[in-house]
């Protein structure tokens, strides 16, 4: 998983450096499936304390 993040990272700060002609779907997922499990772990932790 830590090596999965630092994956992800690295590719959000190389977004602009790239060409946009090539999709890079490993980074793709990787970013996407990063973004799914911190989302997942914050409504984790914050579903008590939302008191609808």
């Amino acid at each position: 998983m830590r090596k999965t993040g630092f994956k992800a990272l690295a590719t959000i700060l190389m977004i602009g450096r790239r060409s946009k002609k090539h999709i890079d779907w490993t980074m793709v997922i990787a970013v996407f499936s990063t973004i799914v499990t911190i989302s997942l772990i914050a409504l984790y932790v914050f579903q008590d304390s939302a008191a609808f």
